[in-house]
């Protein structure tokens, strides 16, 4: 990870330095004005209040918040809980310095608040670093005490007075970024006129108009945070909070947020973002976390197309069908267009692959013999054991038990999702991962879907590693082993599943919700994860939209149109793994290979479509505030990618009824000058484009693809 350029109270380095000029504190005798590169940064003396507004020219301005009085929670020897906000401080002092650091160049503006004479308080400080050109600034907020201060929430934006951020619009909308995507949980795009807490990052915009302003953290080492946010009126602001120290059943946690030791806590550093786009402001949002520490890109072979076994076979999978699937890929998919442009598949088996070590090792042996690229699965923080079996050695010549490696949470073994949840710091938990990891990479599997990671990110009673506090840190241990044994050699593709959002380094791709099969609804929530997380592209390599199935396990099968709504979601997403069973010689009952069969060369073979989905970018949302059927956690039915040569605009109908209409050409962002030949993928027909917009008509359950070619 870099390390940011900080400085403590005293003006000695404290990490990587470009410039360490210090001024002296300035004792602030009234009210302070920062004008820079576009920003306006109001302090008030009076009540310790800090507005920030974007300027645009000499008059225009856009107010961002309005009334912030950081605030923090912490502790002492003790142990009673203490609240101090800049307002209780007798002093406050200002000073500025320049910084040049990962985010650019600029000016680093310090607030610092202090009681004294009191011989437990503390002092806070609150930085603001505004960089040259930049749409964003940056801010973070720090406790200092002695040795034992200890502190699990800094708030450096703490808004509680109301004013006004937008004019009021029924079309105003606040984004809210679930934590993980467990437990079905969906991205909402609330109203602007009621309350909401948002994991890591929030936005709040206009959705006619698309101008926006967008916080959330961009360090991810230590904290959990979150958006706290009160409105009404539709366009009013009643409570802001941007904090570290969230914790709650959305974070799966039931201990507090694990206190941050002294003699300084500091929060996450914190985006304040003001855009004419909001999802502008998404994406710049994301590629600012990859200053701070960069995405894993090593993968090289091209977007994932492939197969993957749990979407039907699941349980009932076999070496004999797994291979008879790798054969039918080999022959016909493959040949008939289903394969990225470097002409890989990926051939995925899942838990429960009821194989023996020498029978991975033979499927990987063919499967790359067949040209493909073979995976396999693994849960690194999640133990599936019940609770005799704790007594037993978590790994084979480890001197540690399960009961030794497993979290405790209020003094009980800790569990998620039906399994126990491992501690990452121990050394037990490390010498598992490790012959785990070691024993796919001799089986040859150079793909790994890693699943249930979110057991690891759940807050304990304490950690193996005594200087670990929080469960973010514990997460960031952890992972950084795993990767350090999959990155041994060639490293490995790692499919994160059910994860948390961040941190997003140890992941090529993450599933951007999960469990989603092949009918219509299931599209629909995996198409909602699109709509609100779309950004996450620009910290991930792929975003995974699940296993694609055409024909599953249900009585009522998948329809045609279902089949073309959900591979569309994945060339939407940008990475398409199947499901389907295809093996006519298995008998374990799952899915209708016949039929599978009968249904890919209509779907997987269309060579435009998958030309789509190889460019292995997701798609934006078109209105951002028009979901389908007019409730908050609903998809959006518009999609529009970007590429060199084209445009895309994806079509999706939830609905059993046909959609028609017309998209207006403003509102894709295409001039009637910009384009030629516009065609429909899924029939193959030519759209006539008038003045008035993209026609469209979608069949009900069915989704339709117009690619724009660009003059």
């Amino acid at each position: 990870m870099k390390l940011r350029l900080r400085f403590n109270v005293l003006g000695m380095c404290c990490g990587l330095v470009a410039t360490c000029g210090w001024p002296a504190l300035g004792l602030v005798a009234g009210d302070v004005v920062i004008k820079s590169d576009g920003w306006r940064i109001t302090y008030t003396d009076a009540g310790r209040r800090f507005d920030v507004e974007r300027v645009e020219g000499r008059r225009e301005s856009r107010t961002v918040f309005a009334g912030s009085v950081p605030e923090a929670s912490y502790e002492f020897r003790d142990g009673r809980t203490r609240l101090v906000n800049a307002a209780m401080c007798m002093e406050a002092d200002y000073r500025k310095r320049k910084v040049d650091d990962e985010f650019g160049r600029g000016v680093c503006h310090e607030f610092v608040f202090s009681r004294p004479g009191n011989g437990d308080e503390v002092t806070l400080q609150q930085n603001f670093y505004v960089y040259e050109g930049a749409d964003y600034v940056l801010t973070d907020l720090a406790v200092k005490g002695d040795a034992s201060l200890r502190s699990n929430y800094l708030a450096p934006v703490a808004v509680s007075s109301s004013y006004d951020l937008y004019a009021p619009s029924e079309t105003n909308r606040m984004l809210k970024v679930p934590f993980d995507n467990d437990s079905f949980v969906r991205y909402h795009k609330y109203p602007m006129d009621g309350d909401m807490v948002s994991y890591e990052v929030a936005a709040l915009y206009e959705g006619e108009a698309r101008a926006g302003v967008v916080f959330g953290s961009v360090e991810h080492d230590r904290w959990k945070s979150a958006v706290e946010v009160a409105a009404s009126g539709n366009g009013r602001v009643e409570r802001l909070k941007v904090f570290s120290g969230v914790s709650n059943q959305e974070t799966r946690d039931e201990l507090p947020h694990g206190k941050v030791r002294g003699p300084e806590v500091r929060s996450a550093l914190m985006f304040i973002g003001a855009f004419d786009d909001w999802r502008d402001g998404m994406e710049e949002y994301a590629r600012a976390n990859t200053l701070v520490q960069p995405m894993r890109r090593t993968w090289t072979r091209g977007t994932p197309f492939g197969w993957q076994s749990w979407g039907v076979m699941a349980d009932k999978n076999s070496f004999e069908t797994d291979v008879a699937v790798a054969a039918y890929f080999r022959d016909v998919l493959h040949p008939g267009g289903f394969r990225n442009r470097q002409g890989v598949n990926v051939m995925s088996i899942d838990s429960w692959d009821n194989m023996s070590h020498e029978q991975r090792k033979a499927f990987s042996a063919i499967v790359k013999e067949n040209g493909q690229v073979p995976g396999s699965y693994v849960t690194p923080f999640a133990l599936w054991w019940n609770e005799d079996m704790l007594k037993n050695r978590i790994c084979e010549g480890s001197r540690y038990t399960g009961y030794d490696c497993v979290l405790k949470v209020n003094g009980r073994p800790a569990k998620l999702d039906g399994a126990y949840c491992l501690d990452p710091t121990h050394p037990g938990t490390k010498e598992l991962i490790s012959q785990e990891v070691r024993r796919k990479k001799d089986e040859g599997f150079e793909y790994l879907k890693v699943d249930f990671t979110s057991n690891g990110m759940v807050q304990a009673d304490s950690y193996y590693n005594e200087e670990v506090t929080t469960a973010v840190e514990a997460y960031n241990e952890g992972f950084a082993h795993f990767i350090a044994e999959a990155d041994k050699g060639t490293p490995m593709f790692i499919a994160l599943s059910i994860a948390p959002m961040f941190p997003y380094q140890y992941g090529n791709s993450r599933r951007i919700a999960c469990d989603t099969w092949g009918n219509i609804g299931q599209t629909e929530y995996s198409m909602n994860a699109v709509s609100g997380g779309w950004w996450t592209q620009e910290f991930y390599q792929y975003n995974d939209p699940d296993h694609l199935v055409l024909v599953g396990n249900d009585k009522v099968k998948e329809t045609e149109g279902e089949n073309r709504a959900r591979f569309t979601n994945g060339a939407v997403a940008g990475m398409v793994l199947v499901s389907d069973n295809y093996s006519l010689e298995d008998k374990s009952g799952r899915g209708d290979a016949r039929l599978s069969r009968e249904r890919a060369p209509k779907i997987l073979m269309n060579r435009e479509v998958n030309e789509m989905a190889d460019f292995g970018r997701s798609a934006r949302p078109v209105f951002g505030y028009a979901e389908y059927n007019g409730k908050d956690d609903a998809a959006e039915s518009f999609f529009l990618l970007d590429t060199e040569k084209y445009w895309y605009v994806s079509v999706i109908n939830y609905t059993g009824e046909e959609m028609s209409g017309r998209v207006p050409l403003e509102r894709l962002g295409i001039a009637p000058s910009a384009f030629g030949a516009v065609k429909e993928l899924w029939t193959g027909s030519e759209v006539e484009v008038g003045a008035e917009g993209l026609p469209y008509a979608v069949p009900g359950k069915d989704a339709r693809i117009y690619r724009f070619v660009k003059k």
